[in-house]
């Protein structure tokens, strides 16, 4: 678990539909800020572009505006630009803001989502402050294995607690629109497919409704048919000489199959390559087969690696870099990737690469 998921840098700029006035106020007071100050408020969190400008006046500051979405924005001192304050614009809220000097202290309320939102924050804060401290004495310290295996399990137990505390505030507010926020931000390893899925179908219909919420239960149905014990999906796609080829009457062909994604523009494929061309040199007599998917997008380059590398096992490709429809179809978001299917296509392992791979594949063409 990253504890910089809810910092600054790493939000997007994210919007959420809300159906009712959309005039909103902005008021606020701080001790890390002066009089005439500089406050500008951002909805573009990766470049920090401002939208609106404040001045500070008497220590107070406010804004009025209209917006169609709840929409997460950051409020940030100009001239320093590390006293800031995340929250949310909500269409007919009265947001109130107290900037603290101290970064992380800042505070929001006034409305369900920012008062959710300073929820969250204070819980997972203390998380991340014992986190931290235990990680600052494990790399800060000469101890014994034994003292940082104890010290990491406890980092390991804080992290759960963590996960458990953003699932709670998910499972409390799927009736609204902070609910739809923790499911659309954080990934898998906080919130797990299965429960994502259950949450996802407690959301009122037009949350569901929404592209976000569409395109990820699209990826979540990809991933689950992938999965050991699974039958892969047949597709048909093009060779190295322009055949068309399908998946499955290659896979039968073989006692086991490496269903191999990579791209000759992959450093760490071009690296591990040497190693699959000899596994595959010393097994295939003995029913191993590998097929290849590429994900590059230009002819040439991926015939020079094949020759490059020698290698001679099956290779499809539709030219389409990331956008490979077998990439997507296997819901592949890095490279290199494996799949390991039996001759009837059933998912043996997901995921083998190097000694791993070997060592399985030895143990399955026996």
């Amino acid at each position: 678990m990253d504890m910089n998921r809810l910092s600054i840098l790493g939000l997007a700029g994210i919007l959420l539909v809300a159906c009712q006035s959309k005039t909103y106020k902005i008021e606020g007071s701080g001790n890390g800020i002066k009089d005439g100050d500089t406050l500008y408020l951002t909805t573009d969190l990766a470049s920090g572009t401002p939208t609106d400008t404040i001045i500070v006046k008497e220590g107070r500051f406010s804004i009025e505006g209209e917006s169609d979405s709840t929409c997460l924005c950051l409020l940030y001192n100009a001239r320093h630009r590390d006293i800031n304050v995340p929250f949310f614009i909500e269409p007919g809220g009265n947001i109130s803001v107290t900037i603290s000097g101290e970064p992380g202290m800042s505070r929001v309320s006034g409305t369900t989502v920012n008062n959710q939102w300073q929820a969250l924050n204070d819980s997972i804060m203390i998380l991340g402050k014992q986190i931290n401290r235990i990680a600052t004495y494990v790399y800060g310290n000469n101890l014994s294995e034994a003292e940082k295996a104890e010290k990491i399990k406890q980092m390991d137990r804080l992290n759960e607690q963590f996960k458990a505390c953003v699932l709670s505030f998910a499972e409390k507010n799927t009736d609204n629109e902070f609910g739809y926020f923790i499911l659309t931000y954080y990934d898998e390893d906080i919130i797990e497919p299965g429960k994502r899925m259950e949450l996802i179908n407690r959301l009122p219909a037009a949350m569901q409704g929404r592209p976000a919420i569409r395109s990820m239960k699209e990826r979540m149905q990809a991933a689950s048919r992938i999965r050991e014990g699974a039958k892969v999906v047949d597709f048909k796609m093009n060779d190295l000489y322009g055949k068309q080829q399908s998946l499955l009457p290659l896979i039968a062909k073989n006692k086991i199959t490496v269903i191999d994604f990579w791209a000759s523009w992959c450093g760490p494929c071009l690296q591990e390559m040497p190693a699959v061309v000899n596994m595959y040199n010393t097994y295939k007599g003995k029913g191993l087969g590998i097929i290849g998917i590429s994900l590059d997008d230009n002819q040439q380059n991926w015939e020079s690696a094949t020759k490059q590398f020698g290698i001679t096992w099956p290779q499809l490709s539709d030219l389409k870099g990331w956008q490979n429809e077998a990439a997507q179809l296997f819901n592949v978001r890095s490279i290199p990737q494996t799949i390991v299917v039996d001759q009837k296509g059933i998912i043996l392992k997901i995921g083998l690469r190097g000694a791993e791979l070997e060592q399985f594949i030895a143990a399955h063409t026996k």
